[in-house]
């Protein structure tokens, strides 16, 4: 799934998500998408439970690597287009284990 925001909004969505689930389990139903936004799931969750803040790392990981690659690994223009700070992307990146490719520039 392409999500067409930034990750504060994909954050937002999946706090409302959680406070909509019954059981501590996300459902297409309480993320509100609009019609046809979840038809197109290229990534689709596992029928296995995982915990939250894992999933979400997940999410998080996914939204950082599309935006990386969109970018050549340029982590200035892939925060700005998350709307982050490269200040977070950095942290970002270092928390959930995400590494310049060999070859690309790390110093942005």
């Amino acid at each position: 799934y392409n999500f067409p925001g930034n990750v504060r909004e994909l954050e937002n969505i999946i706090e409302r998500a959680l406070a909509l689930c019954s059981d501590g389990v996300i459902t297409v139903q309480d993320l509100q998408l609009s019609p046809g936004e979840h038809q197109r799931d290229e990534h689709p969750v596992s029928g296995e439970k995982c915990p939250l803040p894992d999933y979400l790392d997940r999410i998080e990981k996914q939204a950082l690597l599309e935006a990386l690659q969109q970018t050549g690994f340029n982590r200035t223009a892939a925060a700005k287009l998350l709307g982050l700070t490269f200040r977070t992307m950095r942290y970002r990146m270092e928390r959930l284990g995400i590494k310049a490719p060999h070859g690309t520039d790390d110093a942005d």
